[in-house]
Parts: C-alpha cells; structure tokens; sequence
C-alpha cells in the first residue's frame, strides 16, 4: 500500500512539473505578443526556409513593422513601404523585395497554444539572467520562430521573460536561434531619407 501511494503521489507530482512547464513556456510567448514586439539578434533562416541564413539585430513591432541588420543586408518594412540601405544610404524599395511579412497575431496565439511536451531540461546563464532550460514542441507561429519540430527556451526566473528561443525544423533540421533583448522597448520607424 505505501508504495502505491508512493507511485501515485510520484505520478501526480510529473503530471504536475509538465503542466507548469508548459503554463511557463507559454506565459514566455504570451509577454512577447503583450509586449507587442521584440529586439534580439536573429541567427539562421529566420524570414523562411527559402530564404538564405542570416546573422544580425532584429526589431519587430506588430504587426507589421520590421527593421533587420545584417552583414549582407539592412531594410526597415513598416506596412507597405520598404526601404534597403546600400553604404549608409537609404533606398525606398518595392515591399516585395523585402524578406519579411507581417505578423498575424491570431496566428501567434494559435502556435502557442500548441505548446506541448515541456519539460525543464536544465539550468542556464544568458546575458541577461539566470534562466531555465525548457524543452518542448510546437507549430505554428510563434514569436519570433516559426514552430513546426523541437525547441528549447531560455526563460528567466523571477521575470518569466523569454531569454532565448531555439527551434529547429522537423521536416529540413535547419535551426533558428533568437536572443532577445528586453533592455528596451521595439520601435521601429522610417529611415532618415
């Protein structure tokens, strides 16, 4: 009889862990939406699987308001205006040139709402705090990733924020790394012409 209370208070117990890992995974996503944006640096095919990797800063406001700093390429897109700077000039463009597309906060939701198997792998230190290592599944769109195979995020304690985002495709294996920036708010706005 003790050890089968011992099994069940066992078993309640993970139930328990895996339902909180999963609230916290989604709290994380959740103050990135709220937030309504987010700054961080963006390493490999963060605008899509057609498109080629990238390494550099990126600033989104939702919906539709983005500003990417690489070494190959800078642009700002803000609803159907572009523009792409070449040597420190900046260059109105056709919107369609420019490897970003908005936000669909419906979606985001949705994606997040998919957040399933979590579970805290370990524990970390970012540049920004002590932080827990999250491991989990999703699809979709979330914030800042597109979610369709495994994940890792770096949550720190005491604030619930989101450190880093890791998501690696099911289907191509490629990975996308996101290190956010909470030390300022997004804000993204029209070049100086």
């Amino acid at each position: 009889m003790k050890f089968l209370l011992a099994g069940l208070l066992g078993f309640a117990a993970a139930m328990q862990a895996h339902a909180d890992a999963r609230a916290d995974v989604q709290r994380a996503f959740e103050q990135i939406v709220d937030a309504g944006g987010f700054r961080g640096y963006a390493q490999g095919r963060v605008f899509g699987p057609a498109l080629p990797a990238m390494a550099g800063e990126i600033e989104v406001v939702f919906p539709d308001r983005i500003h990417a700093s690489t070494d190959e390429i800078e642009f700002i897109a803000i609803g159907a205006h572009a523009w792409i700077s070449a040597l420190g000039v900046w260059s109105a463009v056709d919107r369609a040139l420019v490897p970003a597309t908005a936000f669909d906060m419906a979606a985001m939701r949705r994606a997040i709402a998919t957040i399933r198997d979590a579970r805290v792998e370990s524990a970390s230190k970012t540049s920004q705090c002590q932080a827990r290592v999250y491991r989990f599944r999703a699809s979709g769109k979330l914030p800042g990733s597109n979610a369709d195979g495994d994940m890792r995020a770096w949550i720190c304690d005491g604030s619930g924020r989101l450190a880093r985002v890791e998501a690696t495709d099911a289907r191509s294996g490629e990975r996308v790394i996101l290190d956010l920036d909470w030390s300022r708010r997004a804000s993204v706005r029209a070049p100086q012409e």
